[in-house]
């Protein structure tokens, strides 16, 4: 897989982004792997930034909460490459989280992700339903694995980076990726004690989710039957806010299957323990009909934080 650092180097990119804060305004740039901040005095000095860093413009908004669902597993171990041979399309994932307190980056605190593989199975799970091409020999066998789940702790500019697969879809969800922040824990293999500061979810824009479903190994699935953003029940009325979406870029121009760089920004309130989030937030949507849960995890649903 084609590095987010290698990317940038080899199309000349650099992203910027566009933090408002009242009248003062920050500047949230990546360049290669890295991000940088610097303060804009007036809002008629933020006019001088160029159009790319205009056009990629973001709020330092808090990100509202979304359900964590039922395959939620605390244990994930701390790694950057989370696929463990799974096949699918690669992406290249960049998480940067943003203090909305004060519009810094948020270092030094775990971001703990997990989605199911290109076929709808989640790892460590029970009960995986994904669909009426469901294979139960698969479904025995991921309960006992570890695929596509990991943390990362955030560097000094905020951001927590993931090599994993574009994600498939299981009935009643659109396809979507999960989140945690996690903040004042101790990183060993795994990320123990702390709190959840922020529980969330990730999405991606339905053309070039057409796009990859087209491709092997996700193309022999019953993909009409499948939920789309407009459908889901947990995006719902999120769809056009920030925090939500992943902005993707192909790693090789003209073919998709060298993968992507996706890259997303999360405001997120340090000091918050947010409740869980019911439906209408979105429900629990596992992989049964209806929205429901569709399995257990082993151990329980434990939560990530006291």
């Amino acid at each position: 897989m084609v590095g987010y650092e290698d990317f940038l180097e080899d199309a000349g990119h650099t992203r910027r982004s566009l933090i408002k804060v009242g009248a003062a305004t920050t500047v949230l740039g990546a360049v290669g792997g890295g991000a940088i901040f610097r303060r804009v005095a007036s809002a008629q000095d933020a006019t001088a930034v160029d159009e790319e860093t205009a056009a990629t413009a973001v709020s330092c908004l808090l990100t509202p909460e979304l359900t964590e669902g039922p395959y939620y597993l605390d244990d994930a171990l701390i790694r950057q490459d989370i696929t463990e041979g799974k096949e699918g399309i690669p992406l290249s994932l960049r998480i940067n989280v943003v203090d909305t307190t004060s519009c810094t980056p948020l270092t030094n605190v775990a971001v703990d992700i997990w989605h199911c593989d290109s076929h709808g199975y989640y790892s460590g799970v029970e009960g995986n339903n994904p669909g009426p091409d469901a294979d139960q020999a698969v479904i025995e066998a991921a309960e006992i694995q570890t695929f596509l789940r990991g943390v990362q702790i955030t560097d000094e500019n905020g951001v927590a980076e993931f090599a994993t697969i574009y994600p498939g879809w299981y009935i009643s969800r659109t396809i979507h990726i999960h989140l945690k922040v996690i903040v004042d824990g101790e990183a060993g293999t795994t990320y123990e004690n702390g709190h959840v500061a922020h529980t969330g979810q990730l999405f991606f824009d339905e053309e070039t989710t057409e796009a990859v479903l087209a491709l092997p190994p996700y193309n022999d699935r019953p993909n009409e039957q499948r939920t789309t953003n407009d459908e889901d029940n947990i995006l719902a009325e999120h769809e056009d806010e920030e925090g939500f979406l992943v902005s993707l870029t192909p790693i090789t121009g003209g073919t998709l299957t060298d993968g992507f760089v996706g890259v997303v920004t999360i405001g997120v309130d340090p000091e918050a323990t947010p409740s869980g989030v019911e439906a209408g937030g979105g429900g629990q949507g596992g992989p049964q009909g209806g929205g429901q849960p569709g399995g257990t995890p082993q151990g329980g649903n434990r939560p990530g934080g006291d």
